[in-house]
């Protein structure tokens, strides 16, 4: 078993890759230096941070020169913010972590080593649950949790796995109960975080667990190899990635220094069709929720998205100088941070922000990441500050919770 601290790091990447959830940038950046250092990674098992879909981007970015703020854009038709503290009667700590499944259900974690040192101990940790959207929050049974760091992995609203430094703990009743599980050897509930919806992911068998293995596998959630493997190498030291549109076609990714190699299926992976490649190396595959969008983006400058068109990829709207992180909430848009804060939508007819996430996100905080969930639901994470935007479309009421 790797290091603690090499634990988490694993665990980040393989979450980095197949969901975007927040902190990626920063993540990767952490990565690609250890694999200098180390050469090749321990791995670990493959988890996501941010729930079931929830922003099914695949990224693969190399650091990037500093970009130009966006010249100019048009206001967000809404205007609409409502602010929300999440807070829970009697319980001690600041508000560490929040991931939503959906509008309404998401999970919160209070911790009293919220920022601390990896080394802090005598923390004291309480898991949440909300179903009205952050209106109230239900108080969990979690029970005593190992110092050292802790992640929320929500798979839906009723099922939840608390990582920590020793294991698992996992509810499946909306935190009325937990049971606990090690590393080694995860209960399909966990493995369902990191899977697509049909239950197939990317790991090492027979156990699963990326650790051992030089080339990993498709699996199924349910125990064992899939009956159709794809026809490329997946070195578990590369940044692979599997994800399922609601459509339940399959699209898998490899990184290299390179780009990406697309590979799909619509038949649940009893066949396997390579995608052309795109020029100037395009790093990041972005599905919508619905799976009818699917588009590569390379957010390095010069920076540029094709969106599939049949079997091939075309050029897609351009996007804002100092795109950041990238999402498709689907209906042709695309949702995008700001390296210097703010966030809008890019349209066939150009770029269009929403003004009162502006003031919020600029300022000297940690870079805004994004994601979609799998009801369409917008989430941006500005450092401690989480903004959902419910609607459709650029028109959306905007939620902020902290």
């Amino acid at each position: 078993m790797p290091d603690v601290e090499d634990l988490f790091v694993e665990f980040e990447t393989a979450a980095a890759t197949t969901f975007r959830p927040p902190g990626v940038a920063d993540v990767q950046r952490r990565i690609r230096g250890r694999r200098r250092r180390r050469g090749l990674l321990a791995g670990l098992l493959a988890v996501a941070l941010a729930g079931p879909a929830s922003a099914l981007a695949v990224a693969h970015r190399a650091d990037r020169p500093e970009p130009r703020p966006t010249p100019s854009v048009s206001p967000s038709p809404t205007g609409r913010l409502a602010v929300r503290t999440v807070t829970l009667p009697g319980v001690s700590g600041e508000l560490a972590e929040l991931r939503f499944v959906s509008a309404r259900a998401g999970w919160a974690l209070f911790d009293t080593c919220a920022g601390a040192d990896e080394s802090a101990a005598g923390c004291r940790r309480t898991v949440a649950r909300t179903v009205d959207g952050g209106v109230t929050w239900q108080r969990s049974a979690l029970p005593a949790v190992p110092d050292g760091r802790v992640h929320l992995l929500p798979v839906d609203a009723g099922t939840l796995a608390v990582m920590t430094r020793v294991g698992y703990l996992v509810t499946m009743d909306g935190g009325n109960s937990f049971a606990s599980h090690p590393f080694d050897a995860p209960q399909a509930a966990v493995r369902r975080v990191f899977a697509t919806p049909s239950g197939l992911y990317l790991g090492c068998p027979p156990d699963g667990v990326p650790t051992t293995c030089d080339r990993q596998r498709v699996l199924r959630v349910s125990g064992g190899l899939h009956f159709h493997q794809p026809p490329v190498t997946l070195r578990s030291d590369a940044e692979n990635a599997l994800v399922e549109g609601a459509d339940g076609r399959l699209w898998l990714t490899v990184g290299d220094d390179d780009g990406l190699t697309v590979v799909t299926s619509a038949d649940q992976g009893a066949t396997w069709q390579e995608m052309p490649s795109v020029p100037r190396a395009a790093r990041q595959l972005v599905l919508a929720p619905d799976g009818r969008d699917v588009w590569l983006v390379r957010t390095e400058q010069p920076n540029g998205v094709w969106r599939l068109a049949g079997t091939g990829w075309q050029p897609g709207p351009a996007l804002p100088d100092d795109t950041d992180g990238i999402a498709a909430p689907g209906a042709g848009l695309l949702v995008v941070t700001s390296a210097y804060g703010g966030l809008g939508f890019v349209t066939g007819g150009g770029y269009v922000e929403v003004s009162e996430l502006r003031g919020p996100l600029r300022t000297s905080d940690p870079g805004t990441s994004v994601s979609v969930l799998p009801d369409g639901t917008v989430v941006a994470q500005h450092g401690r500050t989480w903004f959902l935007g419910v609607g459709r479309g650029v028109d959306r009421s905007w939620l902020q919770l902290s």
